[in-house]
């Protein structure tokens, strides 16, 4: 064996080649079942194409039959027909499958019986009968295959039409639920803007107030005391006048000392022009002497200007916390503490009070209002992008306000600074 014969009976072999040429075979067939279909779905589009295709598949069918008759003579003289029948019931349809059963056994009789018409012995009876209870049934199946297929076409037609209004629906619904979405965060935010100008028209309702207090009312109770002190130091009043003087003097003094108070409460000027630190020691410092509960505040180290919102926002929430604690609690004592760091502000208001009872502080967790102070403080923090927690118990409450400091307070924090 030369060198070339050797080298090809050894790739003819390998199990490479095997592999190789079986996958190719495979394709090959594939490809050709997938031409025969195209061929036959654009044949099945046509009528009288489909008649054509169904005698012509008989035709070569009784001419193979024809032609293999030195071989099997009589025998069998309906073997090709049967495939030529079955193929044109799976691809052409019922009309032409029939047409082909009675080319096929017109053709039969004439080409290899006798007669065409009669039948001559049990034999060719009983192969006719076969031919034709055969071909009844593959028509028949195949017909109900046909219709079977066409329901579940229709069908899958039809949930396809379904499935695509439901996409439409669930399209439309989606797209709903975003615009109603859209809607509800624009309302929240509207929500929240107006919350932020009622609030800032409540601090400058406060200011004018406590302006008007101080300039109207303030300097009117001053000027009085002044004249009953003149009139107090008259040589001209009896004892009993002279008395009266003193008492509308002290009451005057009470009531002056009441107005400042009352206008400091509403808005401490310190507020303005020392800053927190100053403005929190005043009105620690005046709410233990009035309420008789010891107060102890803790300030950060080196604290200095915040931006205004912020300032205003922490002295309400200690004023109202406080406030909350000389009405309820019932402590003894409390701690303020306001610790200043880099990126935030922590406000911790303490008490050793009785506490909130368990169900209103579930309630203020979920969102819900518990009294206007608390609802008040926590829409102040809100608006400042904060956090406010209410943690309470047997042995008393702690308020905690976490508030950032965004970036661009470094410039305001400056300007104050300066200013």
């Amino acid at each position: 064996m030369s060198e070339t014969q050797l080298i090809t009976a050894s790739i003819r072999q390998s199990p490479l080649y095997a592999d190789n040429l079986s996958d190719a075979t495979s394709n090959f067939t594939a490809r050709s079942w997938r031409h025969l279909a195209s061929v036959f779905k654009t044949i099945a589009q046509n009528e009288f194409a489909r008649y054509t295709a169904a005698l012509a598949l008989t035709s070569v069918a009784v001419l193979g039959r024809w032609l293999l008759n030195p071989w099997f003579g009589d025998h069998v003289p309906f073997a090709l027909i049967y495939a030529a029948v079955v193929l044109s019931a799976l691809c052409l349809g019922l009309g032409p499958s029939i047409a082909s059963s009675v080319l096929g056994i017109g053709s039969v009789r004439w080409l290899f019986a006798p007669h065409i018409f009669w039948i001559s012995s049990m034999k060719e009876l009983s192969e006719t009968i076969t031919y034709t209870g055969g071909c009844m049934l593959v028509v028949a199946a195949t017909e109900v295959l046909r219709r079977s297929k066409n329901k579940l076409q229709t069908a899958n037609r039809e949930l396809e039409v379904q499935a695509e209004t439901l996409r439409g629906f669930n399209q439309q619904l989606e797209q709903r639920v975003r615009e109603r979405t859209a809607e509800l965060k624009e309302a929240e935010e509207s929500a929240r803007q107006l919350g932020a100008q009622l609030l800032r028209m409540q601090d400058e309702e406060r200011r004018r107030i406590a302006r008007d207090l101080h300039d109207s009312v303030g300097q009117a109770v001053a000027i009085m005391n002044i004249n009953l002190g003149q009139l107090a130091r008259s040589s001209n009043l009896n004892q009993r006048e002279l008395a009266v003087a003193i008492d509308a003097k002290a009451l005057a003094n009470d009531v002056s000392d009441q107005v400042r108070t009352i206008s400091y409460l509403l808005h401490p000027p310190l507020l303005d022009d020392m800053g927190l630190p100053a403005a929190l020691k005043w009105y620690v410092e005046g709410f233990s002497k009035r309420s008789g509960i010891r107060t102890r505040l803790e300030l950060s180290r080196n604290f200095d200007r915040l931006p205004q919102d912020c300032e205003i926002a922490i002295f309400r929430i200690i004023q109202e916390s406080l406030t909350n604690v000389h009405r309820h609690s019932a402590s003894a004592s409390a701690t303020v503490r306001v610790i200043w760091t880099a990126a935030s502000v922590e406000v911790n208001i303490e008490d050793e009070g009785r506490g909130i009872p368990a169900w209103k502080l579930r309630d203020f967790d979920r969102g819900a209002a518990m009294g206007v102070g608390l609802s008040g403080m926590r829409e102040r923090v809100s608006q400042l992008g904060g956090r406010l927690d209410v943690h309470s118990s047997d042995q008393g409450t702690t308020v905690t306000a976490m508030l950032p400091l965004r970036a661009h307070d470094d410039a305001v924090l400056s300007e104050r600074a300066s200013a």
